[in-house]
């Protein structure tokens, strides 16, 4: 499902079950199927294990090769200054890289890595539907060795790494082997107008309490509170998962998202947090007609001065001025996830070179390259904002990440779960159903994903 939001201003990314199943179904017939070279290391795949960093010479052994890569159209402006310095330091390698839509990627990317000639390096999507298909199919290689010979599982952003760790039948994600890495993370928390909080003699937020308590003194002067676009069903469910993660232990939410047995939807925190989502929209601060507006039109009315606040993801944030607008978190970090993860094929020819590439965007170097094109990165060591908005909101994942908030996205739970929970929320907002109710039918969805109702 929209396993990592769509980076800059778009909206998140999810898998709707159309493509994505016909993509399934296709490598199902062949998950039992062993990659070329099985058998020769302790690796899973065949592929040999990596157990220090790949040097220049280990990939100068390979001679002249091509790496073959897909990525998502929005890695472009980083790829501009990423793979001509990969092969500035590796010039026996000519990278060939694909650029797709998200949806034609994700559309196409399993069909791809079955086939005869796949990508060796190559985006998926966090969830069932891309990942977990992957993984089943044993397309993807195993990346515990290299993320050992690294120091990622020790370093900065070793917790960003759980969304791309699954048991060996693809069912289940947040723990077992790791098949992917994500240089890309993202943040939720609130922004703010900065000029509309000092007329009104506010300070900005800092938590849930200071914002519900600046919520009736924002609709008592006359002007909206939180600017809100819902029609793609979505935006709202951000709001609510930042509530959802204040009223329960985030590790919980983690292992629900990720499909962990006897996991629950139905909890105090979640009913909360419905109620609260409720009761705003009772009272008029998410305005009105926020159902038949689109996010990306919300965040335009916001830049252009309409609402005090808006509560989404640090995506949305490229088309904000960093002088009009502020960013804070309401948790101790704010809700948020990694981006889609890359993957090496299983059976790649030149995997030094994938591991390398993989290695070049896991740095403090490409950190800052990822901030100045507009991101966050997993890697925030040594990185600094351009900007006081982009300092805060980087300020916020350091503190997400060390909060251990950073649980995922609840549609990341099944290929249909944005469609229901969106859907149920919007009711639940507009008084046609209760909270019970609407975690009823969420949890339900859930238990059918996992054929267990």
């Amino acid at each position: 499902m929209k396993s990592a939001r769509r980076e800059g201003s778009r909206a998140p990314r999810f898998v709707s079950g159309g493509a994505a199943a016909v993509a399934l179904a296709a490598v199902l017939a062949c998950a039992g199927c062993s990659p070329p070279g099985a058998g020769k290391s302790a690796v899973a795949g065949g592929q040999i294990a990596i157990t220090d960093p790949v040097t220049t010479a280990q990939v100068a052994a390979l001679g002249d090769v091509t790496l073959r890569m897909w990525a998502d159209q929005a890695e472009k402006p980083l790829m501009k200054s990423v793979i001509p310095a990969f092969e500035k330091q590796y010039p026996n390698v000519k990278v060939d890289i694909t650029y797709k839509s998200f949806d034609d990627l994700v559309a196409t990317v399993v069909n791809a890595a079955s086939g005869s000639n796949p990508p060796d390096l190559f985006q998926g999507n966090i969830g069932y539907a891309v990942d977990g298909a992957l993984v089943k199919a044993k397309l993807v290689r195993p990346l515990d060795d290299v993320a050992a010979a690294y120091g990622w599982i020790t370093g900065t952003g070793a917790s960003t790494l759980a969304p791309a760790r699954w048991n060996g039948s693809g069912t289940a994600f947040g723990t077992g082997n790791l098949y992917g890495m994500s240089p890309i993370s993202e943040v939720q928390g609130i922004y703010y107008n900065k000029a509309l909080l000092k007329e009104l003699g506010l300070r900005p937020p800092r938590s849930l309490k200071d914002l519900e308590k600046a919520l009736p003194a924002v609709k008592k002067a006359g002007e909206q509170p939180i600017m809100l676009g819902n029609s793609d069903q979505y935006a709202a469910t951000h709001i609510f998962s930042d509530l959802a993660v204040t009223e329960q232990k985030p590790a919980a939410i983690r292992d629900w998202i990720g499909g962990k047995a006897g996991s629950s939807f139905v909890t105090a925190g979640n009913e909360k947090a419905a109620e609260m989502m409720a009761d705003w929209a009772k009272k008029g601060y998410f305005g009105s007609g926020y159902d038949g507006l689109s996010n990306e039109d919300a965040v335009s009315r916001f830049a252009k001065g309409s609402g005090v606040f808006f509560v989404g993801g640090s995506w949305n944030g490229a088309t904000l001025d960093p002088a009009k607008f502020g960013f804070g978190a309401l948790t101790t970090g704010g809700a948020g996830a990694t981006a889609s993860p890359w993957h090496i094929s299983a059976s790649s020819k030149v995997t030094p070179a994938a591991v390398a590439f993989l290695a070049a965007l896991h740095t403090p170097k490409a950190g800052q390259e990822i901030l100045d094109t507009g991101r966050l990165p997993v890697v925030t060591d040594g990185v600094k904002g351009n900007n006081s908005l982009q300092s805060q909101t980087l300020d916020a994942l350091k503190r997400t990440i060390a909060a251990g908030t950073q649980v995922g996205y609840y549609d990341w739970s099944a290929t249909d779960m944005l469609t229901v929970m969106g859907g149920r929320l919007q009711e639940v907002m507009a008084g046609r159903t209760s909270g019970a109710d609407f975690m009823k039918s969420v949890q339900d969805a859930w238990l059918r994903a996992r054929g267990t109702r």
